[in-house]
């Protein structure tokens, strides 16, 4: 969308994936192709598409482009059937506490509660989906973060019995239903990414990323153990 004087247009069409009013050429080439509806001009198979990309499609279709445009709309959909599925869902309020206990660590903290590699417990965990960025980013944070979380976590549970577990608990069942939905580990990581920062009162993507990590740590995340 842009603005024109007070006015928001938007600039981009919504476009058939598997065209309206198919011509022989593309029944044709697409003839084995999957389809994401048996109803042709349904939301499912909608994308949108800037208008010049648009016209491209529509009057030079390729089946590379087809696949490719099905697998991101696929990926919409997931997300979406997601979000429809935890609207009213949040993380209790109190992991903004142990998010607040962070910015409280100083340097020398940091450094007396880091944790040894040989605690390690993601490369036991991850694969290749993770990618080697994320596995970097993440290891790093479990072992400069680890113990200051745990030990908020901790203090949690002295105030009321069972809240850093239901926290847990919480934590796990959003991952399983990543799972559920065919997400693969890089995927899973942004979302729950995502969700810490939606749901809670954090608002820096890195705080998100390090809470994030502790639980990848804490078996609560990349467990074989969904049960």
């Amino acid at each position: 969308m842009v603005k024109k004087g007070s006015k928001r247009v938007r600039v981009f069409d919504i476009a058939h994936i598997y065209p309206l009013n198919a011509t022989e050429h593309e029944k044709l080439i697409l003839i084995a192709e999957e389809l994401l509806s048996d109803d042709i001009d349904c939301e499912e198979n909608f994308i949108a598409l800037c208008k010049e990309c648009h016209k491209i499609y529509d009057t030079r279709k390729t089946v590379q482009e087809y696949r490719q445009l099905v697998e991101i709309k696929k990926t919409i959909n997931k997300i979406k059937a997601l979000s429809q599925t935890w609207d009213r869902q949040t993380l209790h309020k109190d992991i903004a506490v142990v998010a607040r206990d962070l910015e409280t660590l100083s340097e020398l903290d940091i450094k007396n509660t880091t944790l040894s590699f040989a605690a390690l417990k993601l490369s036991q965990k991850k694969d290749e989906t993770l990618g080697i960025m994320n596995e970097m980013k993440i290891g790093q944070y479990i072992l400069s973060f680890f113990a200051p979380i745990r030990e908020s976590l901790r203090k949690l549970e002295l105030e009321e019995k069972a809240k850093s577990l239901f926290i847990c608990s919480q934590v796990k069942s959003y991952y399983t239903l990543l799972l559920m939905q065919g997400f693969d580990q890089s995927q899973i990581f942004e979302e729950m990414c995502v969700w810490f920062m939606t749901n809670t009162v954090i608002k820096e993507r890195s705080k998100s990323e390090v809470l994030v990590s502790y639980f990848i740590q804490n078996c609560e995340i990349f467990s074989d153990d969904t049960a």
